[in-house]
């Protein structure tokens, strides 16, 4: 895929396999870091499906945990819905 970066997810011990990494971002009014990343997977409609969750630094590993409601998900929601939209505008440009 060109460019893509492919980073491995592992479940404490067990690897979960590998992932393209879409991007990694820090939203300093949360003072947190995120991850959106895909497995290559497409929904019914065709649409590739995404993943995002937190990024957490914990003895000297990084942990991805899962964002499912309140205001951290609608902010990070909202980002993804922004990112989606630019994508799309730049796509009919090319």
């Amino acid at each position: 895929m060109g460019n893509s970066r492919i980073i491995t997810l592992v479940d404490g011990y067990k690897e979960v396999g590998e992932v393209e990494l879409i991007c990694a971002f820090k939203v300093k009014e949360l003072n947190e870091k995120y991850i959106i990343y895909t497995k290559n997977e497409h929904d019914r409609g065709g649409n590739t499906i995404i993943y995002s969750g937190k990024i957490i630094n914990k003895e000297n590993n990084q942990y991805i945990e899962n964002i499912t409601e309140g205001t951290e998900w609608e902010k990070l929601k909202n980002i993804m819905k922004m990112m989606s939209r630019y994508s799309l505008e730049s796509e009919k440009n090319v």
